[in-house]
């Protein structure tokens, strides 16, 4: 008698809504990215329908404004439209942070909602939400804008009860979706910081592409990427390089991302803006070590990228860079921003080459293992099939 393999049944197809920043109309920046990189490759079984098409298709629609009755569906709908507007000048007197609600309401079926990094106020009933973030608007508007930490916590806590009040989720101050999710370990602490409950909260990175090419590195050369030369720490990447020549003069620094100055220093290579394409082939797998004094950052996706072509990273201990880069084993954290610090260590790392091997290996287990797009899709993939009827 001939045995039969039971034939494993597939999974349901689920239906995504993903509230997310798409680019164009919104800036390129690392959400707008992510929504690219979820709709290049979801989770098995998942078909993700962006904010943008759902709008377009009839299956959504904006809420309702004080300036437009046609946007009204009935008359119930005039405290939200009223709500909305006062939000917004409060948002324009300073009185909270700049980020608007977006007003949405679900007109065709969906299994779930994905929302990333944007505050929504859903009108009539919604599918279960997923909330995801990479470390809040804290950093963004100390570390970033450099506001005063006391004025903006004042702002996000009182951003919080009007969230709480009016019923809107805000992924830094009111997560009360069904799940939520964050890049990396700094976001629960910044919540709960602000005094959220974030005991339900689930880790998941971001899930930036594998390597494409293999490493075409020559023992010599450093990596600096970032499109903001100045807040990324550009300078202090020069002058980590200058101080590496002193000891390695044939060290050499390739700069992508950003326009080039007037004038480039000796010993760097400067790219320009580049594709995450170009990145892939003509930047990463060039270089030995990648140097990242950042002043600002709530996720580092070039900081993962750089660790899928298993460069070792070497950047301050400071913002989400713990949190990403394991001391010692797949880079080197440094007080910020010691640039002789950073120098000598990347001095050590090329003239040891076992120990640049070992780092090199170590970059690309860890990547697989916690941030590739596998790792990332296994994650989200569970979490909306546990929130789909």
């Amino acid at each position: 008698m001939i045995e039969r393999t039971p034939i494993q049944a597939r999974p349901r197809r689920l239906r995504c809504l993903l509230v997310s920043p798409v680019a164009p109309p919104e800036l390129r920046n690392g959400d707008s990215q992510y929504t690219e990189d979820l709709l290049r490759d979801p989770p098995e079984g998942v078909e993700y329908v962006t904010h943008e098409e759902a709008a377009a298709n009839g299956e959504i629609e904006w809420g309702p404004s004080v300036r437009d009755g046609a946007t009204w569906r009935r008359p119930r709908d005039l405290p939200a439209a009223l709500a909305r507007g006062g939000l917004g000048a409060a948002r324009r007197l300073g009185l909270l942070l700049s980020d608007p609600v977006s007003w949405i309401r679900v007109l065709a079926p969906f299994d779930v909602v994905h929302v990333h990094c944007t505050p929504v106020r859903f009108l009539g009933p919604r599918p279960p939400v997923l909330l995801s973030d990479s470390a809040g608007t804290f950093w963004y508007w100390t570390a970033g804008l450099g506001m005063d930490e006391g004025r903006v916590l004042r702002l996000l806590r009182r951003e919080r009860a009007l969230a709480r009040r009016i019923g809107y989720l805000h992924p830094t101050v009111h997560p009360a979706a069904e799940r939520v999710v964050y890049f990396v370990e700094s976001g629960i602490e910044l919540a709960a910081r602000i005094g959220i409950d974030v005991s339900g909260a689930t880790i998941c990175a971001p899930g930036v592409p594998s390597a494409r090419v293999d490493s075409r590195s020559d023992g010599r050369t450093l990596l600096f990427v970032a499109r903001s030369f100045e807040v990324k720490g550009g300078p202090d990447a020069l002058r980590v390089l200058a101080r590496v020549r002193e000891s390695l003069p044939d060290a050499r620094l390739i700069v992508a991302g950003s326009d080039p100055p007037a004038s480039v220093p000796e010993g760097v290579e400067w790219l320009g803006p580049l594709s995450r394409e170009q990145l892939y082939e003509e930047a990463y797998p060039r270089a030995d070590v990648f140097v990242y004094p950042t002043r600002f950052d709530t996720t580092g996706f070039v900081v993962e990228e750089a660790l899928a072509h298993g460069l070792p990273v070497v950047a301050p201990r400071a913002l989400c860079l713990p949190d990403v880069v394991r001391h010692g084993e797949t880079g080197y954290l440094q007080d910020p921003w010691d640039v002789d610090e950073a120098a000598a260590t990347i001095v050590e790392l090329l003239e040891d080459r076992d120990r640049h091997a070992r780092l090199r290996a170590a970059a690309r287990a860890d990547f697989e293992r916690r941030m590739s797009p596998g790792a990332r899709n296994e994650v989200l993939g569970g979490l909306y099939r546990s929130l789909a009827p």
